[in-house]
């Protein structure tokens, strides 16, 4: 019949009618054992003090709670079988109500109070299954309480009045109770969101405090450490455990600038939105005269005040700098979780080492000083070469207008220097001007093996080459490489050439190329040279840097300039009295 009701209201009997189904009927289960025990520890009272009870309703009474403690067991048997059928609920009220009536009819006495355990059932009701399980057993308990008392005292006027206002206080019941318990169930999931919703933002924040590189730092008022978060712990190179609840002085003094030195004067904000909000605003300069910051703090949005500066950690070379803004909290706000301290106001630290970055940005100004001098020079250059070309053109008119012998043996000396110093300068000029000319070419797929080839034959046949010095290859066969076949040569020669110069002895150099990954192909020159020092290193590819007497110290910068515009990286070994070893990493056609 219950299951027939079921298919005829499902919206009357559906899942969301009260707490879910097995939870619910395990409560329903849980107060009719309670109910029973109270009820049977009545009867047992009962029995002892009253001699002259009748027998044949005291069995009937032990029959009914018999019943109900077995059809308890087989619910609870079954609760997992019938998980999420809310009709075994219903049919379970529907039973205690039949149980109560039962008692009833044995114990019938007008006024029982017998009939409070409906009211009990109704309220249990009302708790598992709310407004609708609380009208379905108000209902069924008001049919079975009508059925019990006309059928033992028969109709009248005054036992209709007495249904009707036990019905009426069932219905009462039943309205109230559901009402209640939808309420208090509707509190308790917004309640139950908004905790998962905090728990939730708690563990985002969370993530992203221990998961930022920044390092995050907090003090409290009294200046005593009380968080702080890995990213602080790589950068200051020390534990958590090391450093909270200890003095920041006696832990990290190097800090202390970022809290301290801290002068407030009040100004006035001529923006039109603190106008119209009011919010007042206070001018902070913080730290030393080489390292000032300004902040602008809002009066009436806590946690906004930011202090900024640049501070030295450690010395010699394990110096570094650190930037970072300080922020004042207020610990009853939601950040105060971060303090030890329960009232005040406490200071978080967001820093970050910016050495690298800061050095990046002092090569960058270099660069750009040395870019608008390089302009300036090839300008310079560009004139000078001009004169120069009609003082060579002039020298060599001179010569050979000039009759055998008019000149004396000094004077050709003179001559001579002076056309090869004319001829120094013009080539070191013409290094310059390629040196500052932005590079721009066509790339394409370059055999190295015939460019390696074609660089050895132009070497021995140069004035430099010694017939001493061995020139062996080792090549892999058909290797293509993605650049310009004219920029390569001119890298090629430089380095060999240099390989060439650095041979002292008799010894070999080693030219050749493989490929080093799926994209990457490598072509070196090795020598059994002189060697370089780490310190000569440091400095190879900085124009005009040069260890030669003659050399114009440009060459090594142009391979390197030559090399980045291939979007390669040349790299260099070298032990001094054993050689030197360079190899250009390029990318594979």
């Amino acid at each position: 019949m219950i299951q027939w009701a079921v298919k005829k209201w499902p919206r009357f009997f559906g899942g969301n009618s009260g707490l879910p189904s097995s939870q619910g009927l395990h409560w329903l289960l849980l107060g009719r054992l309670i109910v029973c025990y109270f009820l049977l520890l009545s009867l047992v009272i009962t029995e002892v003090t009253h001699t002259n009870q009748n027998a044949q309703q005291i069995i009937l009474a032990f029959a009914v709670l018999t019943s109900l403690f077995g059809i308890s067991l087989l619910s609870g048997l079954f609760l997992n079988v019938f998980s999420g059928q809310n009709w075994l609920g219903y049919l379970n009220l529907l039973i205690d109500s039949l149980a109560i009536s039962s008692w009833f009819f044995i114990s019938f006495t007008t006024g029982s109070p017998v009939v409070l355990l409906y009211l009990v059932l109704i309220t249990i009701a009302s708790l598992t299954y709310f407004t609708k399980g609380a009208l379905f057993t108000a209902i069924v308990s008001s049919f079975f309480y009508g059925f019990v008392m006309f059928n033992n005292s028969g109709w009248s006027a005054q036992n209709l009045l007495a249904w009707g206002s036990y019905s009426l206080m069932f219905l009462s019941v039943a309205f109230v109770g559901g009402y209640l318990s939808e309420e208090l169930k509707r509190t308790t999931e917004g309640l139950q969101a908004k905790s998962k919703e905090i728990e939730n933002l708690t563990s985002l924040y969370e993530g992203i405090i221990e998961g930022m590189p920044t390092g995050l730092l907090t003090v409290d008022s009294q200046m005593n450490i009380a968080f702080v978060n890995p990213g602080a712990e790589v950068i200051l190179g020390r534990n958590r455990s090391e450093v909270v609840g200890k003095l920041l002085k006696e832990v990290e003094a190097d800090l202390l600038p970022f809290f301290e030195q801290i002068e407030s004067e009040r100004i006035e904000d001529e923006s039109d939105d603190t106008q119209q909000t009011g919010i007042e605003t206070e001018l902070t300069a913080t730290g030393t005269e080489w390292h000032r910051s300004v902040f602008l703090k809002a009066r009436l949005q806590k946690g906004q005040a930011r202090l900024q500066q640049t501070v030295e950690l450690g010395n010699g070379k394990n110096k570094r700098l650190l930037r970072g803004d300080v922020a004042e909290i207020d610990v009853t706000s939601q950040v105060g979780r971060l303090f030890s301290q329960s009232e005040g106001v406490g200071r978080v630290l967001l820093f970050q080492d910016v050495t690298k970055l800061v050095h990046l940005e002092e090569k960058l100004k270099q660069n750009e000083k040395l870019a608008a001098v390089g302009q300036l020079a090839a300008g310079i250059a560009h004139e000078i070469r001009n004169p120069l070309a009609s003082m060579s053109a002039s020298i060599q008119m001179l010569q050979e207008g000039l009759a055998p012998g008019v000149l004396g043996k000094e004077d050709s000396r003179l001559m001579f220097i002076i056309g090869r110093e004319i001829d120094r300068l013009n080539e070191l000029i013409s290094d310059f001007l390629n040196f500052v000319k932005p590079e721009k070419f066509n790339s394409e797929a370059v055999r190295l093996e015939n460019l390696i080839m074609e660089v050895i034959d132009q070497a021995k046949n140069s004035k430099e080459f010694q017939s001493n010095i061995e020139l062996k290859t080792q090549c892999e066969i058909e290797l293509l490489a993605l650049g310009n076949s004219e920029k390569l040569k001119q890298v090629l020669w430089n380095l060999l050439s240099n390989a060439i110069q650095a041979m002292k002895e008799p010894g070999s150099i080693e030219i050749g190329c493989e490929t080093v990954s799926p994209h990457w192909v490598c072509l070196w020159v090795q020598d059994q040279g002189e060697g370089m020092t780490e310190e000569v290193i440091q400095h190879l590819y900085e124009p005009f840097f040069t260890t030669k007497a003659r050399g114009t110290g440009l060459g090594l910068a142009t391979v390197y300039k030559i090399i980045e515009a291939h979007q390669g990286e040349i790299r260099v070994q070298s032990k001094v009295g054993e050689g030197t070893r360079f190899e250009v990493h390029l990318p594979k056609a």
